[in-house]
């Protein structure tokens, strides 16, 4: 009897983590999931935040249009492993620092997007996107 309560409790951890780990590869996306390849943007601007989290990194920051009206971009970058691999820390993109990102529009049409690079004040380029299925700018 011992033996079928231990075996039970088994299966049922067994089952629990299977079914907590499909709920987390459900809900990560593809990039053509969220963002467009036929979209490409190429901005600049001046940060305002940067979350270097897992699954993504995200980095915000100030672009001044045309108009002169400024708008906060957000974009998606790879995770902070594969950032600190290509030589970016969160020290490089701290608040207040200008920089240049090339990447994809968000198919929502909103200020986000899927950066590819980014280029620093000092000329540096750093490979930011680690998607998979996602297109490379160069």
């Amino acid at each position: 009897m011992a033996y079928q309560h231990w075996r039970t409790i088994a299966v049922t951890a067994l089952l629990l983590a299977v079914g907590g780990s499909a709920t987390q590869s459900v809900a990560h996306h593809a990039f053509a999931a969220e963002f467009d390849s036929a979209k490409p943007v190429a901005i600049q601007g001046v940060v305002t935040k940067a979350r270097f989290v897992n699954p993504h990194s995200w980095i915000y920051l100030d672009v001044k249009d045309k108009d002169g009206s400024v708008t906060n971009w957000g974009f998606e970058f790879g995770t902070p492993s594969s950032l600190r691999t290509n030589g970016l820390s969160k020290e490089d993109v701290s608040p207040g620092t200008n920089i240049r990102i090339a990447g994809y529009r968000a198919k929502n049409g909103g200020p986000f997007g899927y950066a590819a690079t980014i280029t620093l004040d000092s000329g540096r380029k750093v490979q930011t996107g680690s998607a998979p299925d996602a297109p490379t700018r160069r």
